[in-house]
């Protein structure tokens, strides 16, 4: 297995489909960031994203997300090789702090146990606001729960 930085345009239409057959809404193109990491053997397994803001030394690692139809195994080390490139990128960049978030159980007890992470926030609800009202769909930022309600309240 290798790791590579994404090419949104060349790995968009994989992420998009990983994203569907785990039931994920789908992210815009242009709500990713421009560093992120695929990790692949003879094709590609895992995928994340990092998020470096301009002037600051606090970065943001998210949408990790794997191809359903990988293995087990596959899927444990791509995870691993993921979080590993985007946390070796984080330093390359100077960045002193990396932030996540995650509802998956999993991720959780991963980036503690293999990464180092510690978890800082445990009753957390996050926020948006659509600056331009251009999302009318949200599916892709809002768990389950969320994602009902603002059906309700459209209808």
């Amino acid at each position: 297995m290798n790791t590579r930085l994404w090419n949104l345009e060349s790995d968009y239409d994989t992420l998009v489909k990983w994203w569907k057959d785990w039931d994920f809404g789908i992210v815009p193109i242009e709500c990713l960031p421009p560093l992120g990491v695929i990790v692949e053997d003879d094709e590609p397994i895992c995928a994340g994203g990092l998020y470096i803001g301009e002037g600051t030394s606090f970065c943001f690692m998210e949408w990790i997300v794997v191809n359903k139809n990988a293995t087990p195994k596959q899927t444990h080390k791509a995870i691993n090789m993921c979080i590993e490139r985007i946390i070796e990128i984080a330093n390359e960049r100077k960045c002193k702090l990396i932030y996540t978030v995650t509802g998956e159980e999993g991720l959780q007890k991963r980036y503690v146990k293999y990464h180092g992470f510690e978890n800082t926030e445990s009753n957390v609800k996050t926020f948006l606001k659509d600056l331009n009202n251009e999302y009318d769909y949200l599916e892709w930022i809002q768990d389950e729960e969320q994602w009902n309600k603002s059906q309700k309240v459209e209808a």
